[in-house]
């Protein structure tokens, strides 16, 4: 179930007596799936992914004694751990032509949700996620923009719009136009 920039995935099944296992093959539109630098987007195209997850529940087995007769392997919920891909696209411009390129987003997730997170290392569980089910989104946003490239190049010898305005390899010719500030240097000798 998607809401919004959210995307739900109801647990109640996972929860229950037998299910320990929730696999999710799902199409997930989130908003926002985009960073911005200086009015230069980078984007997951249209916020598709397109999910292949395994929901896992952890948790510890409550004692017999205090489970009730009509539920004797009753598990409390520590966390859930959810693994898998979450695949797309993604859309950028060049930072040396600012041509727009795409390239295939492959996200490999092992992710833990518990009751109790530690910050920065897992993510929040509600205390009743059989009732809300867990809310995917920010993690999958996190995840799919983490993979979204630093520096992209179109291609490796992109020369930029104007190349000879703003030449992005070495200079041609080494000895002409010195700056007369650094000619001090010229005369420096080094023994060895």
């Amino acid at each position: 179930m998607t809401r919004g920039a959210q995307f739900v995935v109801n647990t109640a099944g996972l929860f229950g007596q037998a299910e320990h296992r929730l696999v999710v093959r799902s199409e997930a539109k989130l908003a926002d799936m985009e960073l911005s630098d200086s009015g230069m987007r980078s984007t997951v195209v249209d916020g598709h992914l397109s999910l292949d997850l395994v929901l896992e529940r952890t948790g510890s087995e409550v004692d017999s004694a205090d489970a009730s007769e009509h539920d004797p392997r009753r598990t409390e919920p520590d966390g859930v751990l959810v693994s898998g891909t979450a695949r797309g696209r993604w859309s950028v411009p060049c930072r040396r032509c600012l041509e727009l390129i795409q390239g295939d987003l492959v996200a490999e997730i092992q992710e833990l949700f518990e009751v109790n997170p530690t910050e920065g290392e897992t993510w929040a569980l509600r205390e009743a996620p059989q009732e809300d089910g867990i809310d995917l989104g920010p993690m999958l946003r996190e995840v799919a923009l983490l993979c979204l490239p630093l520096a992209p190049l179109c291609r490796t010898e992109c020369e930029g719009p104007a190349p000879d305005r703003f030449p992005t390899g070495p200079p041609v010719d080494e000895g002409s136009r010195v700056d007369p500030r650094w000619s001090a240097l010229d005369e420096l000798t080094f023994d060895a």
